[in-house]
């Protein structure tokens, strides 16, 4: 069987030229812009967000394409790719065209990322690149934690909001509790994203110390950061995500360490252990919230979901149309439900329910197809090549990190997470290609008598 990591330099051969220089550096601060989104808003507001948001996918591009990188079509991403065009062709039947066409552009955007990333850089470069925007964005959530703590001594509103007459409380970048112990939010101004960032700082600090590009002390500080921000962020949903990350790295460790006729018996056991687990905390669930310091109806989502899954039986099959964040000026939105401090709920905390609402039936299957492939696909390439590079770990971390937020958040639809599920779909869709033409020679062939037969007809 082949490395995955030899698959991916045969690729770089085959997708692109050897320069890159700019490519890594531009996919750190793609998803330092991506995950940190929200904190770059809070400082210079939505308008000039989107500019700099713009400007970066302008020059992502034009830097992919002088590297002389291309997008083979077989790497294509079918599922995200499907899904992106019916949020584009959402504005048709939408119930707010105009918000619609912004959304549908900005998720257009959010895919050609993710996708021009896999194919410009390999699994260890991504990995890298996203261990150093999310590394980036823990260091300035601490030192902003710090000054609003120490200097400031009170809560930091966004920048943008500072003529704002008053400003409600769940609208605060940053309350400054970091001295008694948090909740803390960061600069992305939420605790759970903060804390399922400092997750994945955690995953992927771990699988680089695993392939021997992180030293001693550098696991140690970035290992030591994520655990304190997942301790001061105290986020049910991240810690859960923990604790099956953690079952999931034992289980693929102890894989590693059996006899490979016997790896097939330790996956079927775990998996067993896996469903009969969550279908006992589904059946106990009032005693797991409880236990996480959490109210049973999550922290008033299941109210949420209702009156969404109410709105979506409206518009069963296409949806009301994609809108990405409900603008809370909307009045569909504006009354839908109402936090504590009079300010409109902005996401259905649920990334299913968030599809079925907003892309109905079509787009729900979409999606839950997406995580069933990306899940079984990730899975299958660690267990695949377990005894060659630590690397091929990390989608299937990813991936179940990002299984478990979004059952109760959204975020999987956009943004940071929107780019990493694109990233791993076209990346894998470059890893089949690459053993396609392995195990059949002739097909690359083929394809480099019709590339010689138009130079020479040109």
């Amino acid at each position: 069987m082949r490395d995955p990591i030899t698959a991916d330099r045969a690729r770089r051969r085959t997708v692109g030229g050897s320069r890159r220089r700019l490519l890594p550096a531009l996919g750190t601060w793609a998803f330092f812009l991506t995950f940190a989104g929200q904190g770059v808003r809070n400082v210079v507001g939505w308008w000039t967000f989107g500019l700099i948001a713009a400007v970066s996918e302008v020059v992502l591009l034009l830097v992919f394409l002088h590297e002389g990188h291309r997008v083979p079509r077989r790497a294509l991403p079918p599922l995200t790719g499907a899904y992106t065009a019916l949020c584009l062709a959402s504005v048709l039947w939408s119930q707010y065209p105009a918000a619609t066409a912004l959304a549908g552009a900005l998720m257009l955007a959010t895919t050609a990322a993710g996708v021009l990333l896999a194919c410009g850089l390999s699994l260890r470069e991504m990995t890298d690149a996203l261990s150093r925007a999310l590394e980036a964005i823990l260091v300035l959530s601490i030192l902003l934690e710090l000054y609003v703590g120490l200097v400031l001594r009170r809560p930091l509103i966004p920048v943008y909001m500072q003529d704002w007459k008053a400003v409600p409380i769940s609208y605060y970048w940053v309350n400054g509790e970091i001295l008694h112990g948090g909740p803390i939010q960061g600069i992305v101004g939420n605790r759970n994203p903060l804390a399922f960032i400092a997750l994945l700082t955690l995953l992927c600090t771990a699988v680089r110390w695993a392939d021997r590009r992180v030293r001693l002390p550098g696991l140690i500080v970035w290992s030591g950061l994520s655990v304190l921000v997942l301790a001061l962020t105290a986020s049910a949903t991240v810690l859960v995500a923990v604790v099956v990350c953690a079952v999931i790295t034992a289980v693929l460790w102890l894989m590693r360490h059996v006899p490979v006729a016997r790896r097939r018996l330790v996956s079927g056991v775990a998996l067993s252990l896996g469903v009969a687990l969550a279908a006992a905390g589904l059946g106990l669930h009032s005693q797991v919230t409880d236990l996480l310091g959490r109210s049973s109806d999550l922290s008033g989502r299941w109210e949420i979901w209702t009156r969404v899954m109410g709105l979506w039986e409206q518009h069963t099959i296409l949806g009301w149309g994609w809108i990405m964040y409900w603008p809370p000026w909307m009045p569909l939105f504006h009354t839908l439900v109402v936090r504590p401090d009079g300010t409109p709920t902005m996401s259905a905390h649920n990334a299913y329910v968030e599809a079925l609402f907003q892309t109905g039936v079509v787009g729900g299957a979409l999606i839950a197809v997406l995580v069933v492939m990306l899940v079984y696909r990730s899975f299958r390439l660690a267990t695949d090549h377990l005894d060659f590079d630590a690397s091929v770990l990390l989608p299937a971390l990813l991936m179940t990190a990002l299984v478990v937020q979004s059952f109760t958040e959204s975020r999987l639809l956009s943004e940071g997470n929107w780019v990493v599920v694109c990233a791993l779909e076209t990346w894998f869709g470059l890893h089949r290609m690459i053993e396609l033409e392995r195990s059949e020679p002739w097909v690359t062939k083929r394809s480099e008598e019709r590339r010689v037969g138009k130079e020479c007809r040109s």
